[in-house]
Order: C-alpha cells, then structure tokens, then sequence
C-alpha cells in the first residue's frame, strides 16, 4: 500500500520530468494499482500537453482492470477530444478484459464514443478480431459499421478478417 503523496510524486514527474524519469514514474506509480487509478484519471482530466496524457494514459493502462471503469467514463463523459483518445488508447493497451465494454459502446449514442471505443478495438489488435466479426455478422447499422472501422483501422489481421465478412 502506498501514500498518496508517492502517488502525487511520481504523477508530478510525468508531467515534467524527463524521458527517463517519466518512464521510471509511470513504473512506480502503476505499483500501487488501484489506490493510483483516481489520482491518475484526475490529471489525464486535467493535463494540458499530450505528452503528459500518455504517460499517464500508459500507467492507467499498466494497471488494468481497476481503471476500466473510469477510462470507459472518461471516453462517455469527456468533452476534452484529446483525454477521450489517450483514454480509448489506454483501454485498448488492456486486451480482452475491455473487449465487451467496448462493443456496448459501440452502439452509443454519441458519434465520438463510438468512435473512440472503435479506436480502443482497433489498437487492441488481434484479441478484437473473432468478436468484431461477429458483431458485422450479428449486427446492423452503426454497431455494424463500427465494428467494421476498428478492423480497417487494425490494418494486417483485421483488413484481412474484415475482407472475409464482406466476402461471406
């Protein structure tokens, strides 16, 4: 268990430390795990310089599962176009515990989430394939659509699955 000015600490040094100190920071920070998660979405909210969002974005990623739900919040809820996206890419860093998450965003309402959950499948790569093609199965409209963007945008596996759903 940490303190949370370790926390506050190594967050300070992701925003304006140097390569080599952020990369250390990012690697303290994401061993505190959940206790770092609110902490951590709380500056991704408040960063300014999308340097200091990745950094941030990757520990929240590192950390995995106790920073889902807030990352899938952030990308609902964020009028901020550039924290939605260092969000969507940190779910997409996590693999197949975002995958069903991110196929209910598919059908949002609103067209940024939707695209923003179709860019975390598309970064999440090969652990998206099989249930992207089942939603272009399965699905129609927007849901459909979607799923076939996050293959485009997944380039090698993904075109080539998207091309044999569009085939069959």
């Amino acid at each position: 268990m940490g303190d949370i000015d370790d926390i506050d600490g190594c967050i300070a040094i992701i925003r304006t430390g140097d390569v080599k100190a952020r990369r250390e920071a990012v690697k303290t920070v994401t061993d505190f795990g959940n206790e770092a998660v609110d902490p951590l979405i709380g500056a991704l909210i408040t960063a300014d310089e999308n340097d200091v969002r990745w950094y941030l974005a990757r520990a929240l990623g590192m950390i995995g599962v106790p920073a889902i739900d807030s990352l899938i919040y952030l990308i609902t809820v964020s009028e901020d176009t550039d924290t939605a996206k260092y969000a969507a890419a940190a779910l997409g860093e996590m693999g197949e515990a975002t995958l069903e998450p991110l196929i209910e965003l598919l059908d949002d309402e609103d067209p940024k989430v939707r695209g923003f959950a179709a860019l975390a499948l598309g970064r999440m790569g090969k652990p998206a394939i099989k249930r992207l093609t089942t939603v272009i199965e399965e699905s129609d409209g927007l849901k459909k659509s979607c799923a076939k963007m996050a293959l485009f945008r997944m380039g090698g596996e993904g075109t080539e699955a998207l091309a044999r759903s569009i085939m069959d």
